[in-house]
């Protein structure tokens, strides 16, 4: 009877769906990424601080990240992680699926990928903020 019950309890644990949610803030980061005069159009860019972490993607060249922590923040930006989406995005556009501008994937450097290595940094208060990033090689 206990092996059943045991069974059922772990498929059951398997499915229950765990979603973690930061705390409001207050805050969002927006803005633009450009590396070498180009825009960045896909990327995905994460939030740092010793109070907590926020992830957002850039959308249409633009990047807007919710529930920023305050004050001091550094920033990663990893263009590698939105590979697929732009392979599929390219593919959608050349079988007639998608419509818009061709899209131009950059590809960062790996130090711009990890908040820690980054070097971006800026300081974030409640509210809207902006931030527009000028990567160079």
């Amino acid at each position: 009877m206990r092996l059943p019950t045991l069974v059922f309890l772990l498929v059951f644990a398997g499915c229950a769906r765990y979603e973690y949610r930061l705390p409001e803030t207050g805050a969002t980061l927006e803005g633009t990424i450009t590396y070498n005069g180009e825009t960045v159009q896909m990327a995905q860019i994460n939030v740092l601080s010793d109070k907590g972490q926020s992830l957002g993607v850039i959308d249409d060249g633009r990047y807007k990240v919710e529930r920023v922590p305050l004050g001091e923040i550094k920033i990663g930006i990893n263009t590698e992680a939105e590979r697929g989406n732009f392979i599929g995005q390219s593919m959608a556009r050349s079988k007639g699926v998608a419509t818009g501008p061709a899209l131009k994937f950059i590809a960062l450097p790996a130090k711009y990928w990890d908040a820690d290595t980054s070097g971006v940094t800026t300081t974030v208060k409640k509210g809207q903020n902006t931030f527009n990033i000028v990567l160079k090689k």
